[in-house]
């Protein structure tokens, strides 16, 4: 599992002692990387939902079936299970900016795959399936950097509020995106839009959305050099699972 690392250093933003009060809920976002990378990852995320909604609908409309929506979603979900945990070891070994770079613009180029195929009406079924694969692997390795790289923005007082304020950003983009996305595809309906179109709007506009984190994190002052290496790849997997089970607050 990927875990900050001695050789991080916290980026504080003051030597002032952490706000009181009602200021006190928001004590991450003074932080100036941790906001801005907080407000991209929440607007990445909303486009994330939003492509959610449309692709179940893409699917259904190009299927009429119950288990290929299914499927889509199972192969989404799938590399996450299996390469997580590969992940953080590569999220401790690398430098995590890069590896959620790289993540971002993997996940950039399957949507805007995804609606250019969509709006010249060349899309299957297993376009989708293979560019839903494609996105939960880089999800995969980029969920880790991401996780990691919090407590190096922020340090660890407000560790904590950080966290909290990250499961806000998920939780709001959750509500927002499936309710763009149905605004999105009502608004072409009335208009006269054929479904396709919308739908490979609203995969364009997930697609732009990895451009806001991604200037996000190239605008991050914070500097990261790798731990050093003292096991190979399967040893440091091995000490993270064995850490989870040492840990009772973990497990």
């Amino acid at each position: 599992m990927a875990q900050a690392h001695p050789s991080i250093t916290p980026v504080e933003t003051n030597g002032t002692t952490p706000p009181k009060g009602f200021r006190r809920i928001a004590a991450a976002l003074h932080h100036r990387d941790f906001r801005v990378l907080w407000f991209g990852a929440c607007a990445s995320s909303i486009g994330t939902w939003m492509q959610s909604l449309a692709e179940n609908w893409l699917v259904l409309s190009l299927t009429a079936s119950a288990f290929f929506l299914g499927l889509d979603a199972f192969l989404q979900q799938l590399p996450i299970m299996l390469f997580t945990l590969i992940g953080g070891v590569v999220a401790d070994r690398h430098d995590r900016r890069l590896t959620l770079l790289a993540s971002q613009w993997v996940q950039l180029a399957t949507a805007a795959i995804l609606s250019v195929l969509v709006y010249f009406r060349v899309i299957e079924i297993w376009h989708i399936l293979l560019l839903s694969f494609i996105t939960g692997t880089a999800q995969a390795f980029g969920g880790p950097a991401y996780q990691s790289l919090i407590p190096s923005l922020v340090g660890k007082q407000d560790l904590t509020n950080a966290i909290a304020l990250n499961s806000i950003q998920f939780n709001v983009a959750r509500m927002l995106g499936p309710l763009l996305a149905g605004a999105t595809l009502a608004a072409f309906k009335r208009g006269g839009i054929d479904d396709m179109t919308a739908y490979a709007v609203c995969f364009a506009l997930n697609a732009g959305s990895f451009l806001l984190v991604i200037v996000s994190l190239m605008s991050l002052h914070i500097k990261h050099l790798p731990a050093a290496r003292t096991h190979n790849m399967m040893g440091e997997l091995r000490q993270g699972v064995s850490y989870v089970r040492k840990e009772r607050s973990i497990v």
